[in-house]
């Protein structure tokens, strides 16, 4: 990962991390000046829909529906002003979404955005008048119908969803205690670090209480081992690798993250880690490959083991540029979990699964809420597990999406260099 430039984040994420969020949005057109009701469905960035009525006829006057994606215009020096919108990619008549910032003042990031009927009339751009999460557990099936008519397949889609969360959710999914199998997590991240720290931590932050949950909804036991601030070195690392017993059907999982590199004459394409304690100790003497490390992981024998590194993968000593941080305006809250989908993922599957963030010769990216890279993984898990997504959940198509996800952002912040993730995934379905 490379140094954190210009870290604008417009909202406070909450991990639990991305999937199906749902937002309810309200506004009044000034020039007809008819209210207007809207559901935005949030998978990712890149992947939102909006449903919009008016509130006077709902369903039964026009409906507009339309994909949104992100544009961002970011911030590049003091007192210039930042912008996001989300915008549709072939709606008539809907609505842009609009934010701003200014100086990183969190006074001046406002969680409501404005909305754009016209794109060619900025300057007339006003405030929603509401725009909030809603969980799916507690919208209602006449709420939902104000935006669709009960004959329509996506309604009878939704209404089912919401059925099967609000049953799952009257489950006791406190730990049982089950003694097998276990969720073991090795976690080794760079956190004191002066150029990428911040990330890491957040890393270190989302992934374990993404496991830990994960663990929670599956009652079974979670075990986790961290490696970061004074104890990240090269000796530790080493030692709670050897030490890291899975039985054979656990769930072992490895995450890396922080700087890696590759030497000039490396043929294998995954990277080395940096393991060096302070910034004046030399990389040279203090790593471990990847390779290396996955190998180890999978001798041990665990029904399904999970190894990702989220780290450049450039020839050791090369400059990598700054990077701009992610900017997104969405909560990663999920409240669309069909645990069936979790269950089949993590306990109906043994195999490997191996990826790391970026391609030989490039750079991982990050910001304050983390790597592009971890972020995404989430992200794409989230969505893997929705009980709004058709797909039957697989490692592969997970970490194939994760990929995608982490290009996008890097397509989309202002990044200098995109990173394209490379991966392993032998995996298959299990009783």
């Amino acid at each position: 990962m490379t140094r954190i430039f210009c870290a604008i984040v417009l909202f406070f994420c909450a991990i639990a991390s991305n999937a199906q969020t749902l937002y309810e949005l309200e506004y009044t057109n000034p020039i007809n000046n008819k209210k207007y009701l809207g559901l935005l469905f949030y998978f990712s960035d890149n992947n939102c829909k909006l449903r919009i009525v008016r509130a006077d006829e709902g369903v039964n006057g026009k409906v507009w529906e339309s994909e949104y994606i992100k544009e961002t215009e970011p911030k590049t020096r003091d007192n210039e002003q930042g912008q996001m919108y989300y915008r549709p990619k072939d709606g008539r008549g809907m609505p842009i979404l609009l934010w701003y910032w200014r100086d990183f003042r969190a006074e001046d990031m406002n969680k409501t955005p404005r909305v754009l009927i016209d794109m060619f009339d900025i300057e007339n751009s006003f405030y929603a008048s509401k725009f909030e999460e809603v969980q799916m557990a507690s919208l209602s099936l006449n709420h939902l119908a104000k935006f669709y008519k009960k004959s329509e397949p996506e309604y009878k889609a939704i209404a089912a969803a919401i059925q099967t969360i609000q049953q799952q959710n009257k489950k006791d999914i406190v730990s049982k205690g089950k003694s097998d199998p276990t969720l073991r997590l090795l976690m080794v991240a760079n956190t004191e670090v002066d150029d990428i720290g911040i990330a890491c931590q957040q890393d270190v932050k989302n992934i374990t209480n993404e496991f830990r949950n994960i663990a929670r909804v599956l009652e079974i036991p979670y075990e986790q081992t961290v490696i970061s601030e004074s104890a990240f070195n090269k000796n530790n690392v080493a030692k709670a690798v050897k030490e890291f017993s899975p039985n054979p059907n656990d769930i072992a999982v490895f995450i890396y993250s922080g700087h890696g590199f590759r030497f000039k004459d490396q043929k294998e394409f995954y990277p080395s880690i940096d393991l060096s304690p302070t910034a004046y100790d030399k990389a040279v003497d203090n790593y471990s490959t990847m390779t290396d490390i996955y190998n180890e992981i999978i001798k041990k024998g665990a029904k399904l083991n999970i190894v990702l590194s989220d780290c450049c993968n450039t020839q050791i000593g090369a400059t990598t540029p700054s990077s701009i941080s992610v900017n997104t305006l969405f909560s990663r809250a999920s409240h669309s979990l069909d645990t069936n989908k979790l269950r089949e993922l993590f306990l109906g599957s043994q195999g490997n699964v191996w990826a790391t963030a970026a391609s030989p010769g490039e750079a991982s990216w990050c910001g304050v809420k983390g790597g592009f890279f971890l972020l995404s993984f989430i992200e794409s898990l989230r969505y893997q597990i929705s009980s709004l997504t058709e797909e039957k959940p697989s490692w592969d198509s997970l970490i194939n999406l994760t990929i995608d996800e982490a290009y996008k952002k890097t397509t989309s912040n202002g990044v200098p260099r995109v990173q394209n993730g490379i991966k392993q995934v032998k995996t298959k379905s299990v009783k």
